[in-house]
């Protein structure tokens, strides 16, 4: 009995219609990953935008981040730029994507 329990377990987890919360579904959640736990304090929410577009490899480049905090820029530049992500989205074309930083 505790063999089939064991059994039905292991093919439920495997089942490739569960969703694997290790990795995302969505640009916004790989780009949510990227930018988790940040290493300075967050004392305040720090709201931004970044401007992104994909090179020919893939790869995310920053073009700027509206922000006047050199830490919070260099912090989103060095955690995204020339990283892949899983979601491929089209090479060349500009896309701003809301960051919002919220301490713990």
């Amino acid at each position: 009995m505790l063999a089939m329990v064991l059994l039905v377990a292991t093919t439920l987890s495997a089942s490739t219609g569960l969703i694997d919360k290790k990795k995302p579904t969505t640009v916004t959640e790989e780009i949510g990953y990227l930018l988790e736990a940040p290493s300075f304090e967050i004392t305040k929410e720090i709201n931004t935008t970044a401007v992104i577009m994909f090179n020919e490899d893939g790869e995310i480049v920053v073009l700027s981040v509206d922000t006047d905090n050199r830490v919070v820029e260099k912090f989103v530049k060095s955690r995204l730029n020339y990283r892949k992500l899983y979601n491929k989205l089209d090479e060349g074309k500009q896309y701003k994507v809301p960051i919002r930083l919220v301490g713990k």
